[in-house]
């Protein structure tokens, strides 16, 4: 609940302090006096856009601040972590908004400077405003679903609904992440299969390519290389060739070896040399019987290394890397094989999580719409006592266009103001005082399970006198057994429901205009109620006034 409020130089309040309480507090006082100005404050408080209108005439600022008990919101403290708020022991929230004339505005929560749409998300947990400029939550289709839901009884089936929805799109997650569909994946194993086969079929070793390429020189050069090889042997082991010539000199050698003894060193060389004449030449013409010009060895060594020559273009610049890649798909094969049967587990889980979500949101649909009739109804007859007579309101439970976190339905409350016009959402009613009227029946059947806890009704009493006035009344303090309530009024009979009631009235002051407040008690409540019923403070009017205190609902 707003337990203070300080608005500073605001319209035409300069400086203005309110302790407020719980229950029911109205605010009185003659028009034009600025009570309308504590509502737009508030609203201002809560998120309402700003404007510089707003500012006192002569001032360069206008501030708002609130004090907030808090700690019992639903979903606020999990918001005010989420914003990086502080949160202090007692549940206790500062709120504080300023505005300039420069445009430069700031919105403040226990001193956190937040973006205006962060401060809406919070103002809105705590304050709903009803009339001429509303700011109400009951118009957003999810509060409407909540509200609906609550009063139902239904919050419960609810958060199971979105637990299996949260469930169900989690799988489906899982199994996008693993690639999508098993059309997908046997795509994918087809080529990484026919890679494989196609790499494995070639029988490829390292070293090959180089060994080929060294063969196919030698069969495209045999004639030339047998010439050289047959010219190498003659000019070795032919006549009067290397090998004869060296034989000679050793034998030279060996004869005069005996007359110098340093001549056999010599001698033994020219022999080894001879030895080592004769391998090569033998060696050489071996070579030179084992070519031969094949035309058909040549054309397979061709096509073998245009074989290695695609797989290097398609899977790698070297044999090694063409191997490497065929390791890498059989592997990539193996992970297939095992996403294969995750995927298929995972399509097993999702048909089931399906199917209970699917259950359960029927099973919600289905209590919705019984249960939306006769909230429904009970809505229309709380307006029907605050002379609506011909009003009705209904609550929509279409198909949703998709499954959802809250189950298959979109929930719209439908307000017709009389027979024949039609029915529209809450959104589009044109009247403030209808507006007023309805969220204040729709507030008194979902009281209970409203959350936000405060409430400001703005001349709901608009329009109405009597026993409409009187039912008005009784709904206001009803609700605020649950809510605290401000309400500004012009009927006594509203009036008078109040537990906590303040006047407003304004003051010239140095030729300058000020609204005021104060709390009034005792014969100044009376005299306040006395105007309201009469105009006037006659004694007819003040003992009049004085019955309306004694049957407060």
């Amino acid at each position: 609940m707003l337990q203070e409020l300080h608005i500073e130089n605001l319209a035409l309040v300069e400086s203005l302090e309110l302790e407020l309480e719980p229950g029911l507090t109205v605010l009185t006082g003659e028009t034009g006096a600025g009570k309308s100005i504590i509502v737009d404050a508030v609203a201002l408080l809560v998120g309402a856009r700003a404007s510089m209108e707003y500012i006192r005439a002569g001032a360069e600022r206008g501030m708002v601040r609130g004090l907030f008990r808090a700690g019992d919101v639903p979903g606020l403290a999990e918001i005010l972590a989420e914003f990086g708020v502080p949160v202090e022991a007692d549940g206790s929230l500062l709120l504080s908004r300023e505005i300039t004339r420069s445009g430069r505005h700031s919105c403040r929560v226990n001193g956190r400077s937040l973006t205006l749409s962060m401060y809406q998300q919070i103002g809105q947990m705590l304050v709903d405003i009803h009339g001429q400029h509303t700011y109400q939550s009951i118009l957003r289709p999810a509060a409407q679903m909540d509200l609906l839901d609550g009063a139902a009884g239904l919050m419960d089936l609810r958060r199971r609904v979105k637990e299996l929805y949260t469930k169900w799109q989690g799988l489906l997650k899982d199994l996008n992440d693993l690639g999508g569909d098993e059309g997908a994946l046997e795509r994918q194993r087809d080529l990484l299969n026919y890679q494989y086969r196609e790499i494995d079929a070639a029988n490829l070793s390292p070293g090959e390519e180089e060994e080929l390429l060294r063969k196919r020189e030698i069969l495209k050069n045999a004639v030339r290389l047998a010439e050289g090889a047959a010219a190498v042997y003659a000019a070795l082991f032919g006549e009067d060739g290397a090998y004869d010539r060296i034989s000679r000199a050793a034998t030279i050698l060996s004869n005069i070896a005996g007359i110098d003894d340093a001549l056999k060193s010599w001698q033994s060389l020219l022999e080894t040399a001879a030895v080592q004449v004769e391998e090569v030449a033998r060696s050489i013409l071996r070579y030179q019987e084992g070519l031969e010009y094949d035309p058909a060895r040549l054309q397979e060594i061709e096509e073998r290394l245009e074989v290695i020559k695609n797989l290097k273009r398609k899977y790698g610049g070297t044999i090694e890397a063409v191997l490497q890649y065929k390791e890498q798909v059989a592997a990539a094969l193996e992970d297939l094989d095992r996403m294969s049967g995750r995927m298929a587990a995972l399509e097993k889980e999702i048909a089931a999580a399906e199917a209970e979500y699917r259950e359960a949101a029927i099973t919600l649909r289905r209590r919705r719409l019984e249960a939306a009739r006769d909230i429904a109804d009970a809505i229309t007859k709380v307006l029907q006592e605050m002379a609506m007579p011909a009003a009705r309101i209904t609550i929509d439970c279409a198909e949703a266009g998709r499954p959802g976190p809250t189950g298959l339905d979109t929930i719209t409350f439908l307000f017709q103001p009389n027979p024949g016009e039609g029915s529209r959402p809450l959104a589009q009613i044109a009247s403030g005082g209808e507006m007023a009227r309805v969220m204040l029946a729709c507030k008194s059947i979902l009281a209970e399970v409203d959350a936000i806890p405060t409430l400001i009704f703005d001349e709901i009493d608009a329009g109405i006198g009597g026993a409409a006035a009187r039912a008005v009344a009784k709904t206001l303090a009803a609700i605020s057994r649950r809510h605290q309530v401000l309400c500004v009024t012009h009927s006594a009979q509203l009036a008078g429901a109040a537990a906590h009631h303040y006047r407003v009235s304004k003051v010239v002051r140095e030729g300058r205009t000020f609204t005021q407040i104060e709390k009034i008690t005792g014969e100044a409540r009376i005299e306040e109620l006395a105007r309201l019923l009469s105009g006037e403070t006659t004694a007819i009017a003040k003992s009049h006034a004085a019955a309306l205190l004694e049957n407060n609902p």
